[in-house]
């Protein structure tokens, strides 16, 4: 096979393995143009003989039958640079000797070849569904956001992969001059700047769950502790003159934002219960025969209600109802007078009184809570990331930055997937936090990972063009870096982002093409850090268990940041663990008007009560039951306390702190 010879055979769609057998031309070729941009697939351009049938009468190229899949190669000499493609639209110079055709390899399968590879790239933390929108998540373009890769078309298998923009997975071409094969053609170099690089890139992002939690806590016994008590009070109760074992709440009644009382009972210490009683007895009286004989009879009895008086009551004596007095008359013979005079045989006297007690309620109650938490919590997460590359055309602190925003997840406490797949991103609902979970700091890689793509691409700054020796050509794929040592360049390390093989029918002249991009740069490593332990030593306790300040972890090689620590802005509800009562109290209990302050009150106003039994009768013991119904309704005790709601919204900040970027020294622009 003489080196230079190019080769063209019609084909079949399945003939997917070049052999000998299409090593022959099947048209006659003038000139063609093999080239491939990064991103595309490769194509081919030539230019041949018309086509004629055996009459020799013009054929056309798209007529039923003919074959629109051909293998085109080209011998360089030590190899050969192969294509296998589909001929594309109508040829053009249809009315000409000579036709151009058009052909291009990309596959059949395209669209299927696309979605099975982003499938398999949907991994974190290059790709993380909870900021994509539903009807992105199809999309195989987005895939690539999180990476600084494009689309790379075989240009003989059309196999679809992706290839980094910057280190190429396919080794390294060098062109360093150490050899005649290893020089460039003084013709052909050149040097451009596509733009200048970013300097930084600001990331701004938004994570929301709805914090969801059930459960109970005893509210009573904060309640019975809290209460403000006298030595009184019977132990284990709450004691006022106006509130009541009737005045605690009930089951079913809400007591707050989210809250409900699912179990009370409430019971007075002493009971209150009015009782009645009799007693009396009859005692008759013999008088002596000295005294002038005779018996008499004395009969007393008496009606009574009362009630038991609980510790610290407040009395305030008794007020006269009746006092009356009646006597009964007879007739007896005087012996001095001899005859009858009135005498006095009988006499009864009725009294009747009201005893005033104001008693002290000592009451004893449970209390238990029930709460339904529907949470709106959002963290918001930051950070800015610098490149490290070289400042020639855009100063790392004041240049070119790009603002990476409006990044908002779903609901992170709503299922993502469907099956065996589906899964809650925050986890467990009731979490305080997400960024700071594991799960958390994938999603912070992944934002990452946005910024840091950007940044590399962008910092590919300077595209060099130049022509290879052809024997070099096999070696080229866009999967590949080159290196190129020229004096009038320098050295320029770099992607293949670009090649061309031509070959001009006019002159004959065979023109060879690569381009690379190079970014600028200083290249490094960046470096972990342990930080320091704010529970334990290290040697006691592992970085999964604590917290640690200044502590930077590796993202990859060329950039670290440092986990941000869970601190929720919230009201310090942890849902994971047993609530207490002293976890969910917002506002401590508050009481006005407790049981020292009424009695004071009361018992300066006793002297007035007291004079009112002056007066007597039923008269009197309605004035003092008002009087003590008005004065009570002063200082009626209330009592206050908030528990914190169960529907509240949060929102924390998280600044992260990072590494600066390292990027490689592909091309040194300071050089001489």
């Amino acid at each position: 096979m003489p080196a230079g010879m190019p080769y063209f055979a019609w084909i079949d769609p399945a003939e997917d393995a070049f052999g000998p057998e299409h090593l022959r031309w099947d048209e006659q070729i003038f000139s063609f143009e093999l080239k491939q941009d990064e991103g595309d697939p490769s194509s081919l351009t030539v230019v041949v003989r018309r086509p004629r049938n055996v009459a020799g009468d013009p054929i056309g190229l798209l007529g039923p039958g003919r074959k629109i899949w051909c293998w085109f190669a080209f011998d360089c000499g030590p190899d050969l640079v192969r294509f296998r493609g589909r001929l594309v639209g109508v040829p053009t110079s249809l009315f000409e000797e000579l036709v151009t055709l058009e052909f291009v390899a990309r596959p059949i399968d395209l669209v299927a070849q696309k979605e099975a590879l982003a499938e398999s790239l949907r991994v974190l933390p290059y790709y993380d569904e909870v900021v994509i929108d539903e009807a992105r998540r199809t999309d195989p373009e987005v895939v690539l956001e999180g990476y600084s890769a494009i689309w790379h078309y075989d240009r003989e298998t059309h196999e679809l992969t992706i290839s980094d923009e910057i280190d190429g997975e396919d080794g390294l071409v060098e062109f360093d001059g150490a050899s005649e094969d290893g020089k460039v053609l003084y013709d052909g170099l050149g040097l451009t700047l596509t733009s200048g690089p970013l300097a930084r890139v600001d990331v701004a992002a938004e994570y929301t769950w709805t914090q969801q939690a059930r459960g109970s806590v005893d509210i009573g016994q904060y309640l019975m502790s809290a209460w403000p008590n006298e030595a009184y009070a019977a132990p284990g109760s709450i004691t006022s003159f106006t509130f009541a074992a009737d005045n605690w709440p009930k089951a079913g009644a809400g007591i707050g934002d989210g809250w409900e009382v699912v179990e009370a009972t409430a019971s007075p210490v002493y009971d209150l219960t009015v009782h009645s009683g009799k007693r009396g007895s009859t005692v008759k009286v013999t008088w002596p025969d000295s005294l002038g004989g005779g018996n008499a009879t004395v009969t007393w009895s008496e009606d009574a209600s009362f009630v038991t008086t609980p510790p610290g009551s407040i009395g305030f004596g008794g007020i006269q109802d009746t006092d009356t007095v009646s006597y009964s008359y007879g007739k007896e013979m005087s012996l001095m007078f001899g005859f009858e005079v009135p005498v006095t045989t009988g006499w009864s006297k009725s009294y009747s009184s009201t005893n005033f007690l104001l008693p002290l309620n000592h009451t004893r109650a449970t209390l238990m809570a029930a709460y339904t938490a529907n949470r709106q919590c959002t963290e918001k997460v930051s950070f800015s990331l610098y490149a490290d590359v070289q400042p020639i055309l855009t100063d790392p602190e004041d240049g070119e930055a790009l603002r990476v925003a409006d990044v908002k997840s779903v609901n992170l406490s709503e299922t993502i997937g469907e099956g065996t797949g589906a899964y809650l991103p925050i986890g467990d609902p009731r979490r305080r936090s997400y960024i700071a979970t594991e799960r958390g700091n994938q999603s912070l890689e992944y934002l990452i990972s946005l910024a840091r793509a950007n940044l590399l691409k962008r910092a590919r700054v300077v595209e060099i063009a130049f022509a290879p020796k052809l024997t070099r050509m096999p070696e080229i794929t866009l999967r590949k870096n080159a290196l190129l040592v020229e004096p009038r360049v320098g050295q320029a390390l770099g992607k293949i982002i670009g090649y061309s093989l031509a070959l001009d029918g006019a002159d004959g002249q065979i023109k060879c093409e690569v381009r690379i991009g190079c970014a600028i740069g200083r290249g490094g490593s960046a470096v972990a850090a342990g930080g320091e332990p704010t529970y334990c030593t290290v040697d006691y306790c592992g970085a999964d268990y604590q917290v640690f300040t200044g502590r930077t972890v590796l993202f990859d090689t060329s950039v670290g940041y440092s986990p941000p620590a869970s601190d929720p802005n919230d009201d310090g509800i942890d849902f994971t663990g047993t609530l207490h009562a002293a976890d969910v109290i917002e506002t401590p209990l508050s009481v006005e008007n407790p049981p020292a302050v009424q009695r004071d009150y009361l018992m300066n106003h006793r002297d007035m009560w007291l004079r009112q039994k002056a007066v007597g009768g039923s008269d009197a013991t309605s004035a003092l039951t008002d009087s003590i119904t008005n004065a009570l309704a002063q200082v009626e005790t209330k009592a206050t306390y908030k528990l914190k709601s169960m529907t509240r919204e949060f929102t924390s900040d998280y600044v992260i702190a990072m590494t600066d970027l390292k990027i490689p020294a592909g091309y040194d622009l300071e050089a001489a």
